[in-house]
């Protein structure tokens, strides 16, 4: 979630006066492309029509004005590997991502899937996890389910698990399991019941 702060006098500061915010950057180590070495990839911050890779933004003290400012300036968020034949993933106007998983690999074709979560620029806190895949050197999304962005809240002194998604992803005994929060919402059930998580094959698709 992108964090808000004051910014006094924000249409008359100077670039002296101006206060900043450095923009989070989240990266992962996995084998994505199956030739059994590891690559990093990594969270990119683009604005304009250039896509100028920027890395703060101005201190907004509202929301509205907040999101107004990413879709004015065109601020985008991609996702780049370290190795220059793997294509960036593009994911869009936001404010970035809440997470970024390497969740191993699920399918057995040799490849490590990816689960993340976009902070969109948006009102809702109804959301979604989406697992991608590297198939022919472009990525594809091949499974995605519903969350709730509280799962992201925690109070002052506590640090969120950057390997879980609350009750929405986890891993128990080697393997991943998800529960879909519109499933919850729908459920009379007063427990989060988590399902395995099943993922198909680039070619399967």
């Amino acid at each position: 979630m992108l964090s808000i702060f004051l910014l006094v006098g924000f249409k008359h500061a100077t670039k002296k006066e101006m206060q900043l915010e450095q923009l989070e950057r989240k990266s992962i180590i996995g084998d994505f492309d199956g030739d059994k070495k590891a690559d990093t990839l990594f969270e990119i911050h683009t604005s304009g029509e250039k896509d100028s890779i920027i890395t703060e933004i101005p201190f907004i003290d509202d929301y509205d004005k907040t999101v107004d400012y990413y879709f004015k300036n065109s601020i985008r968020t991609s996702l780049k590997s370290s190795n220059k034949k793997i294509k960036e993933l593009d994911l869009g106007t936001s404010f970035g991502v809440y997470c970024l998983i390497n969740i191993g690999d699920n399918n057995n074709d040799k490849k490590d899937e990816i689960a993340l979560v976009i902070d969109y620029c948006d009102f809702s806190n109804l959301n979604s996890c989406k697992i991608y895949s590297l198939c022919n050197n472009n990525w594809k999304m091949i499974n995605h389910f519903s969350i709730h962005e509280a799962a992201f809240e925690y109070s002052e002194g506590e640090k969120l698990d950057p390997n879980i998604i609350g009750d929405y992803l986890q891993k128990k005994d080697g393997k991943w399991f998800y529960a879909d929060a519109l499933e919850v919402l729908q459920s009379d059930d007063t427990i989060i019941k988590m399902k395995p998580l099943k993922i198909k094959k680039c070619n399967k698709l």
